[in-house]
């Protein structure tokens, strides 16, 4: 009978277990996106869009003390960053709220959840904020890969 009552249990231990943390090593990272609407017209968003840059995969190893703090790689570029008033990650899921700089002065408001396992995660955002005079809606798809070990820096 005690069995039997562990094994009904196991789910429910098992939902609640934390997920481990993300892997040290090389990571692969695609972050893709694409404008909703520019001044409320999607029509304008398509025209832009087709104009922009086709995001590349990026590769960075990380440390263990640099994902001992997640949040400074989700939606990272190399002119951007994004500053998380609201960040939890925790049994495999991700819930974000915050601010993105892109490295000329611009600044997007950003909301996502995604999942994660210690070898790679997945977060969809949504975000907003104003250009100029333009004002942009997004979407987005942050995910990345750990595919191996960093190699040894030479001296």
């Amino acid at each position: 009978m005690r069995t039997i009552r562990l094994l009904t249990a196991l789910p429910l231990l098992l939902a609640a277990a934390p997920a481990p943390p993300l892997m040290p090593g090389l990571w692969q990272d695609t972050l893709v996106y694409a404008l909703a609407s520019i001044n409320g017209s999607q029509q304008a968003a398509a025209r832009m869009q087709s104009k922009l840059p086709t995001p590349q995969p990026r590769r960075d190893c990380y440390t263990a003390a640099e994902l001992a703090d997640p949040r400074t790689i989700f939606l990272a570029g190399a002119e951007g960053s994004c500053h998380f008033g609201r960040f939890t990650m925790a049994g495999g899921k991700i819930d974000a709220a915050g601010d993105c700089a892109d490295g000329h002065g611009q600044t997007m408001h950003v909301v996502g959840t995604g999942h994660y396992s210690p070898d790679g995660y997945d977060f969809d955002f949504t975000g907003s904020g104003q250009t100029g005079k333009l004002n942009l809606t997004f979407r987005g798809r942050d995910s990345a890969r750990r595919i191996g070990l960093c190699a040894p820096s030479k001296s």
